[in-house]
């Protein structure tokens, strides 16, 4: 009997035998696509519960190759979908973390800020350093930006980002001479 047939039916033996002869495969298969050895593991053992899980569904029809891969990619779809929503809530949490309300009264350490947002972003190339200075200064969203730019979001967001890693570079080497030099 095939193994498909076997597996169909609830085998153990026979998954387990699967799971050895496909383990190392999809491993291969997942580090190569996602180069992070902890994703490979958990994406190869996902692949590996949804083929127990969806036994029921295989085909006599395909291979149990065809078929194993097919529930990898599947998975790996899904971690990448999964990634890709995490990175938009991320995306907007910094966004709603460097939104600041304008107000009318200024104290001393607004203008202190105000000093230290134009030295940040004195080193930005100019369409980034004014991407930067529309979201923080003016607190224009990206769709405003864009139009007034006229960019894509996308570009907006990817200068937006850039300029935030600069920013983040400066802040540590900041802290660093502050260490050592107090």
């Amino acid at each position: 009997m095939s193994p498909i047939i076997e597996i169909k039916k609830g085998d153990e033996l026979v998954f387990q035998a699967t799971y050895d002869q496909y383990h190392a495969k999809l491993f291969h298969f997942f580090l190569k696509r996602t180069r992070e050895e902890e994703a490979a593991k958990d994406l190869t053992q996902q692949s590996f519960i949804k083929l127990w899980q969806c036994r029921h569904t295989l085909s006599e029809a395909y291979s149990l190759d065809t078929q194993i891969f097919t529930i990898a990619s599947s998975v790996f779809v899904d971690h990448l979908r999964k990634i890709a929503v995490e990175r938009k809530y991320q995306y907007q949490l910094e966004d709603s973390l460097y939104e600041q309300p304008s107000l009318t009264y200024q104290s001393h350490s607004d203008y202190e800020s105000a000093d230290y947002i134009d030295a940040v972003s004195e080193d930005l190339p100019p369409i980034r350093k004014n991407v930067f200075m529309m979201k923080i200064v003016k607190g224009y969203s990206n769709k405003e930006i864009a139009e007034q730019l006229s960019v894509s979001i996308k570009t907006v967001e990817d200068h937006y980002s850039k300029a935030l890693k600069h920013v983040r570079s400066l802040v540590s080497v900041v802290f660093v001479l502050r260490f050592f030099l107090f």
